[in-house]
Formats: structure tokens, C-alpha cells, sequence
């Protein structure tokens, strides 16, 4: 008995062939995709996404991309992809515009639930812009279908984005070069899973890599866990000279057994969108400590625990008036109970030489105020 073959439209970013090439697990080449438009419907941006709805509107046509000949097995994982909770495929008739006359049935997306529209969506604008973090975003997603993943936790969507754009930010990095010279593409990939997958993930490789000796080593197993990049700021207020410091329980220390789980720490926040890392840190500021920052100094950018973490971290102190500053703070929907606390810059470092302040960041940060604390002074207007 022949498989049934399916017929769909895309209208959003799978009609990207390398995009759809990751989420159908094999090659599709541009020519395959037949142009094609959807009559009365109008192509709308959704408020706060990257990707577009189709709205029903007389007179109006969406362009799009027609593929024939799918199997079952890819129209499951482009339902996976597409969150079969939130989408739905339902058969529509298109016109294939290079060929007039020519109408198909197919199958195409639409969300189960009413989204809120935002002005237009041009799938040129998505190619030049968010088109790199959605590959990588693709390419876990469709790791995760292939072991039997399903989209159950809500934490799983923002955890695959932070960890997409941290592969983006670092594909974009130029990088002062490292005495080892080695080089990334000199590493052998054997393998890669993802064995856990949530807002973090635990990714393992199989590797061989060239040695400092020459030659290449023996194939190594190795793990990582994958978060995401972090900003953060440490508030500074030079005409009092005080810094403001936060703190909230964190898994880490507990899960390490430490007496007092609620480390000393500077403002901290992952990158979850494509913005600038002063962008974050403002945020951030006023979400966990309500402040709104003036100038900002890079401390530097950097790997905390290059061993075991995928996360680069960037720095930055940022001026700041503390006077009545501190309290509770945090996004209640994000469960967060932050304390931020002021004290004199002499009062910190003296906790740093007593051991009291033992997160990384924040010793960065103060070690780096430490040497450029009388030059903010100074154009601070302490």
C-alpha cells in the first residue's frame, strides 16, 4: 500500500529552505519550493514574536512557498516544531503564482487560540535579523522531537532561545586571539546530545581535538551545562561611594551543600532577545533593585566556569544614585524574592577579604572597581 503524501504552504520563516531543511531532517533546495499565495488573507506580525498569522481580509493575498511529496514522519516534525498545542494544520487552496490557474489544496499553520496582531511581517526583514537565532533554535528543537520530547514545560521555549542566541552572539564575536592558536573547526564532533532540556540543558559531546603536542587526542566524552548568556551590572554610587549588592536563594551553593544558600551577588539577567548587553543591563537594574542607571562602564566580557558552563558573562558598573535605594524586588512571575542592599565600597571589600562575598561576578566587579574607583570618582562627579 503507497504512504499518503501531503502538499503545504508556508507563509512564515519555514519558507526558508535551510530552515526547513533542519526541521524536515533532510535537504530541500530552493527549487523544490514553488512560489505561491494565499488568497484573502493578509500576513500580520504577532505582538512580542518573530513570526506571522494569516487573517482572513477580503481582496488581500499572503505570498508564500508550496512543497509537495511530504510523508507523515514530516509533517509530525513540523508539527513538533511548531507546537502542536499552540498551531494547527487545516487544508486551504493556493494559487501557485508561477503558474496561472494552477490552485492546490495544502496544508498550512494556524494558531488554535487568537493571537494579538502587530502591523506587517516581512519575511526579508526576518531573514536579515532573527533568521540565525531561529536556525539554532531549530536545530535543538528538532534534537529534542528525535528523543521524544515534548513541549509540557513552559521553561523549555525560553531555555532553547537564551541558548540559541549565546551560539549567535559567539558565531558574531571577533575575539582577540589565544596563544594556543588552535582553532574551533580543528575539532572533531563525533557525537552530540542533549540528554536534559529545560531552561537549562545539560549538553553532551564526543569530541577529539588537536593537543598542544601535535596530533589529535583519543575521542574524549565531555559535558557542559547550557544556560544561556548573562549581563551584569554592579551599581555605583560615587558621590556616596556606595555599591548596591543583591540577594536571593540560588540552587547552586544548596545543591553544594553551603551552610547559607544566598550568596552576595551583583544584578544579573540572561540575554533572552537579540539587544545590546547595556540594554540588559538596565533592565535588569530596574527589575531587581528598581534603579534606573546613568553611565556605564565594561568591566569585560568572560567564561566563569569554562570547564563545565556554556555561558559568557559581561560585566559592566554602572553609576548610580543609592540614596533610599534597596528593599525587595524581582518579577513575581518569575518566582523571584531579590534583596538589594547598599553599603560603602570599604564595608564590600572588606566582606571580599573576609570571604563573605564568594559569587564570581561580583568579585570581578569589585576587584575592577577597586582600581578604577578614584578615576569614576572623578568623572562621576563624586
Amino acid at each position: 500500500m503507497t504512504a499518503p503524501r501531503f502538499a503545504m504552504f508556508f507563509y512564515g520563516s519555514l519558507r526558508d529552505a535551510e530552515l526547513l531543511s533542519v526541521v524536515l531532517g533532510r535537504t530541500v533546495a530552493e527549487e523544490e519550493l514553488i512560489p505561491a499565495a494565499l488568497a484573502d488573507h493578509e500576513l500580520r506580525a504577532v505582538k512580542g514574536e518573530d513570526f506571522p498569522i494569516a487573517l482572513p481580509r477580503a481582496g488581500a493575498r499572503v505570498p508564500g512557498v508550496f512543497l509537495d511529496g511530504l510523508d507523515a514522519d514530516e509533517i509530525a516534525r513540523i508539527r513538533f516544531f511548531e507546537d502542536d498545542d499552540e498551531f494547527v494544520l487545516r487544508e486551504v487552496e493556493v494559487e501557485l503564482t508561477a503558474a496561472p490557474g494552477g490552485a492546490r489544496a495544502a496544508l498550512t499553520c494556524f494558531p488554535r487560540e487568537a493571537l494579538t496582531p502587530a502591523g506587517t511581517w516581512s519575511f526579508e526583514a526576518w531573514r536579515d535579523g532573527p533568521r540565525p537565532a531561529l536556525l539554532e533554535c531549530a536545530r535543538e528543537i528538532m534534537q529534542l522531537h528525535e528523543r521524544g520530547a515534548d513541549w509540557s514545560d513552559p521553561a523549555l521555549w525560553p531555555g532553547i532561545r537564551n541558548r540559541a542566541l549565546a551560539r549567535v552572539r559567539a558565531a558574531r564575536e571577533k575575539g582577540a586571539p589565544r596563544p594556543a592558536g588552535l582553532g574551533r573547526d580543528r575539532v572533531r564532533v563525533l557525537s552530540r546530545r542533549i540528554p536534559y532540556a529545560s531552561y537549562i540543558a545539560v549538553e553532551e559531546l564526543e569530541i577529539a581535538h588537536p593537543t598542544h603536542g601535535g596530533g589529535m587526542s583519543a575521542p574524549l566524552r565531555r559535558a557542559a551545562v547550557s544556560s544561556g548568556d548573562a549581563v551584569t551590572v554592579l551599581p555605583y554610587d560615587a558621590r556616596r561611594d556606595l555599591v548596591l549588592l543583591v540577594s536571593q536563594w540560588r540552587p547552586g551553593p544548596h545543591l553544594r551543600g553551603d551552610r547559607d544558600p544566598w550568596p552576595l551577588e551583583v544584578v544579573a539577567g540572561r540575554v533572552d532577545r537579540d539587544e545590546r548587553d547595556e540594554d540588559v543591563a538596565r533592565r535588569e537594574a530596574r527589575e531587581e533593585a528598581g534603579l534606573e542607571l546613568g553611565a556605564l562602564e565594561r568591566v569585560g566580557a568572560y567564561y566563569p566556569s569554562p570547564g563545565v558552563l556554556a555561558e559568557k558573562v559581561t560585566s559592566f558598573v554602572g553609576q548610580a544614585d543609592l540614596g533610599g535605594a534597596g528593599g525587595v524586588h524581582g518579577l513575581a512571575e518569575e518566582g523571584e524574592d531579590i534583596r538589594a542592599m547598599t553599603m560603602p565600597f570599604d564595608e564590600a571589600m572588606a566582606l571580599v577579604r573576609a570571604g563573605g562575598v564568594d559569587s564570581g561576578p561580583a568579585l570581578v566587579s569589585l576587584l575592577w572597581l577597586a582600581m578604577r574607583r578614584e578615576a569614576l570618582r572623578t568623572a562621576w562627579g563624586a
